[in-house]
């Protein structure tokens, strides 16, 4: 189910602290559906990326974070197992656990997967710039060309673990969708970012959105919300009310000084209702009707 967001319009300027719904799969502008269906290398935590289940089948996205916890969007359930890799995980019998008021939430598997950890990005200052996203989610329906706007979204049936590019080019904070109130990170889809430029479909909903800062790969983000259900609006101009906007909760509003998930290292909420000067922002943030993603 996909949740919209109304329209609203809010101007971000450079370095300038303002006080201020879920996702689904990749598709792409200009590739088909069986582009990028492969880890693209250089360390990035691809098989960190996981599908959340229920007794129907797929239902959303994962990210692994170590000591059996995985993070998804608080929106994607109920859920019964995570599939990691090609190897189903059930649950443990504890109570997911809810990051503050975000549409985040944590469960725990009943066994171990035998992955290392993610690292969760706590510095604001790096969240902005290009960034890769890994989801599991449909991709584009057969009669959609290639090139055309706007891009319709497949059936489950072209469901499967891929991963695209984007810009991460504004923030907002304090947004509220579904119940929850959750600091975003926004994403276009236009062509800014060349042919693996992607956005976010049904069962992207808990994707992960990475960032290589200095040497190492960081969570900056996790998907949550679309701008409509069903397709995806392209454009090759950058801010045009005919490209999307994808959002993703803002990790680092979350994530305190420890950069891995233990057992007992649960992110506290944050407070912070403000921006960081020197995010990267391109001209000016248009928050426009936002669909939270789900299975």
């Amino acid at each position: 189910m996909v949740v919209r967001i109304p329209r609203f319009i809010r101007g971000f300027a450079f370095g300038v602290s303002l006080a201020a719904a879920p996702v689904h799969a990749i598709v792409f502008f200009s590739q088909g559906n069986s582009a990028n269906l492969d880890n693209p290398g250089g360390g990035l935590p691809w098989d960190n990326v996981v599908q959340m289940r229920n007794e129907s089948g797929p239902i959303g996205t994962g990210v692994y974070l170590g000591n059996r916890y995985v993070l998804t969007a608080g929106h994607v359930g109920p859920l019964t197992s995570v599939k990691v890799g090609f190897v189903d995980y059930l649950l443990d019998s504890s109570p997911a656990v809810a990051i503050g008021t975000a549409d985040m939430k944590l469960v725990r598997l009943a066994s171990d997967p035998g992955l290392s950890g993610v690292r969760l990005n706590t510095n604001p200052l790096g969240d902005g710039g290009n960034s890769y996203l890994v989801g599991y989610g449909v991709g584009r329906a057969s009669e959609s060309l290639l090139g055309a706007n706007p891009v319709t979204w497949g059936d489950s049936s072209t469901a499967i673990k891929r991963w695209g590019t984007n810009l991460v080019d504004g923030a907002i904070s304090g947004v509220q969708v579904g119940g929850y109130t959750s600091d975003l990170l926004r994403t276009q889809f236009n062509s800014n970012v060349g042919v693996n430029e992607a956005a976010l479909t049904i069962y992207d909903s808990g994707s992960a959105l990475f960032r290589q800062i200095g040497s190492e790969w960081y969570l900056v983000g996790l998907g949550a919300y679309v701008q409509n259900s069903g397709f995806s609006l392209a454009s090759n101009q950058f801010n045009s009310s005919e490209s999307d906007d994808n959002y993703f909760i803002r990790i680092s509003s979350y994530s305190n000084a420890i950069d891995r998930i233990g057992a007992v290292a649960v992110p506290e909420p944050s407070s912070r209702s403000y921006f960081v000067g020197g995010l990267l922002f391109l001209g000016f943030l248009a928050l426009r009707k936002i669909l939270p993603l789900r299975g």
